[in-house]
């Protein structure tokens, strides 16, 4: 941990990613593929989870075209996208974050997002939950937009988050992201319910479980 993570009477830009962060989607699509391969399956197949809780999407894909062939896995992540999005489109802001935000907009914080999701994604969900206007900008993963662990999504949020920052900060709960956030140059802060064993690839600023929890250092 880094020591020194207090900006309180200052104003700074914090940029935060979406999914894991401002919605428990990475949960979400967790359970639902936890259920899909509960059945239908020729024999068990392991969720290949990552430390950080998050979701190996690259090798379940191997994994699934190995074991039920290409056919059969199409038709599962088509089940599993619908299912995913019908959950997702029901879920509420993550515990802390309105509070947070509320917070940030009182001190004069500048709040952005970095996602490595699609733009229609991000910003249906921030446009449901009537906080879409509280980001600039919301930067994500397309339009020729590399995505995580690269750092282009918070060099972007940066550079067009509305002027210098005196001081800048990432919220992150994957690896990649955490990785993403340290190669712009920015001090990360990891929001994780990951068990305490599991350590960050990055050097971290805090670890928290909820965003409200750096309300008094900013």
């Amino acid at each position: 941990m880094l020591a020194g993570l207090d900006h309180r009477g200052t104003r700074g830009v914090i940029v935060l990613d979406f999914d894991g962060v401002l919605l428990d989607t990475e949960h979400i699509a967790v359970s639902v593929w936890r259920r899909l391969l509960r059945s239908g399956l020729p024999k068990p197949l392991d969720l290949p989870v990552r430390p950080d809780g998050t979701l190996d999407r690259t090798e379940l894909r191997v994994a699934l075209d190995a074991s039920v062939g290409l056919d059969r896995a199409c038709s599962l992540w088509e089940t599993f996208e619908r299912e995913n999005l019908a959950l997702s489109s029901r879920a509420d802001l993550m515990p802390g974050v309105l509070s947070f935000l509320r917070h940030c907009r009182s001190r004069g914080h500048r709040t952005a997002v970095a996602s490595g999701n699609s733009r229609d994604w991000v910003e249906s969900h921030l446009r449901r939950l009537g906080i879409l206007d509280w980001f600039t900008p919301v930067s994500c993963a397309d339009a020729g937009t590399k995505a995580k662990p690269a750092p282009d999504t918070y060099l972007h949020a940066v550079r067009h988050s509305g002027g210098p920052p005196s001081w800048g900060l990432a919220v992150e709960d994957s690896y990649a992201g955490l990785t993403a956030a340290h190669a712009a140059g920015l001090p990360v802060v990891w929001a994780t319910g990951a068990d305490h064993s599991a350590t960050p690839p990055v050097p971290v600023a805090r670890r928290v479980r909820t965003l409200d929890e750096l309300i008094p250092v900013l």
